[in-house]
């Protein structure tokens, strides 16, 4: 028997063999006692016909039916002997039978590709170290206030801290209301600073059932006139951040004055922006590594990691009213989903190459990490997570990415987060600087 393997395109291979009559002749045989079990000839029980006699019936038709299982016991045999990593099934492309001859046999298949990890040491990466500013602790404790803040009605918006309800009506060129093109009961905080300047310098100092005209912008960016009835404004009273409310605002007993409160705010936005760097720096070496490391991936793979993901985000969209293509959905997602897989082999292939292994320890780490957010115990969690095969699997891979990390050449830069109102300010005043410079030089 000939065999010959050809390399075709990424990970395609074409499998062709040669078979002479007389090597399919057993393989013939076999089939024909097989089918045998299965006739009922005039004058013989089912199955009990003479061997020659089924032969001489049905042999021709026989060696045809038996092609294709032939071909495919020649295919897998030829593979497991080989230690060939064949992914998915082989496609049959060919079958050529010249009776009393030879049979050629194609098969169409794609190999699991011999990834090299070769380069995942001396990656060069930038890991930014963030400082939060106070202005953020400022709004997020401001946020935390309106959140549990009250409401007092009153008759006019004397100062930022006023939540004003307002019915609006689209004007034409001449000051008339424009049909369908009106609004009720929209609600504004003064004190957001989100505020369009136009509704800004309009709802300021506005009393109620007073109307005023602006000239804003629309959603589409087009130029509009507006009329606005104040129907409503409230006086936002802000709770006491005393003892009893600071544990009910928290959830937490050793939070007991605002200066506490400060510091665990501050904690808790730090907390935030790490892990956003964590997964961005995470990101960014994954990222470096399927790069250096490229290599192509069956197209089969792909496919399969497709109708997982597809499956997986109909699942969490079901309910939505919205229909999913789901050839749209594939093609949109095939670049993506093929750099994932591009990743989760070379993953494996780090693990075996480094020897890297999930211990006892590394579980009793990952339950104190999870459980100190919540005040739980630990070992609790730990008699859960060392039975649990999905979470040695998160540990295993954040021990991938901490050991690449551990080999990358890392550059630190730091990053200071300000609040978006503090932002503003400091650009007013750069400006303003710049300004008054820039007259100084003229005179």
């Amino acid at each position: 028997m000939d065999i010959n393997i050809k390399e075709l395109e990424n990970c395609k291979r074409e499998f062709e063999a040669i078979l002479t009559y007389e090597e399919l002749l057993p393989h013939f045989e076999k089939a024909l006692l097989d089918y045998r079990k299965k006739v009922q000839l005039p004058g013989f029980r089912k199955g009990k016909a003479p061997l020659a006699l089924v032969k001489k019936q049905y042999g021709d038709a026989v060696e045809y039916y038996a092609l294709e299982d032939i071909a495919n016991d020649v295919f897998r045999n030829h593979l497991m002997e080989n230690n060939i990593p064949i992914f998915g099934s082989g496609e049959i492309k060919d079958l050529d039978y010249k009776p009393k001859e030879k049979l050629t046999v194609k098969v169409e298949f794609e190999v699991i590709p011999d990834v090299n990890a070769g380069n995942i040491k001396g990656i060069e990466l930038t890991r930014t170290n963030y400082v939060v500013d106070e202005s953020l602790v400022d709004e997020e404790l401001h946020y935390m206030k309106y959140k549990n803040a009250s409401f007092e009605m009153d008759g006019i918006a004397s100062d930022t801290e006023y939540m004003v309800t307002v019915d609006t009506a689209e004007l034409d060129g001449n000051d008339n209301p424009v049909e369908g093109k009106s609004e009720k009961d929209l609600r504004f905080y003064l004190g957001s600073g989100y505020l369009n300047a136009e509704y800004y310098e309009a709802l300021t100092g506005i009393k109620e059932n007073e109307e005023k005209i602006i000239n804003t912008k629309n959603q589409s960016g087009e130029d509009v006139r507006l009329k606005l009835k104040c129907t409503k404004i409230e006086k936002i009273i802000y709770p006491e951040l005393n003892e009893e409310n600071l544990k009910k605002f928290t959830g937490r007993d050793d939070i007991k004055t605002e200066d506490e409160l400060r510091v665990f705010l501050k904690e808790e936005i730090k907390r935030s922006y790490d892990e956003h760097g964590k997964q961005t720096l995470r990101n960014k070496l994954v990222s470096e590594v399927v790069k250096l490391n490229d290599f192509s991936i069956p197209g089969k793979y792909v496919e399969a990691l497709l109708d997982d993901y597809f499956k997986n985000y109909k699942k969490e969209h079901k309910g939505h009213n919205h229909d999913i293509n789901e050839t749209e959905f594939k093609n949109k997602n095939r670049a993506e989903v093929t750099f994932t897989g591009k990743w989760f082999l070379l993953k494996d292939k780090i693990i075996e190459q480094e020897k890297i292994t999930v211990t006892d320890e590394d579980l009793k780490a990952f339950a104190e990490e999870a459980a100190k957010p919540y005040n739980i115990p630990a070992d609790k969690l730990y008699e859960i997570y060392k039975e649990n095969e999905e979470v040695k699997h998160q540990v295993l891979d954040r021990k991938v990415i901490d050991f690449l990390i551990e080999n990358a050449n890392i550059t630190e830069v730091e990053e200071v987060k300000k609040s978006i109102k503090k932002i503003a300010e400091d650009k007013a005043k750069e400006e303003n600087k710049d300004k008054k410079n820039t007259k100084k030089k003229e005179n």
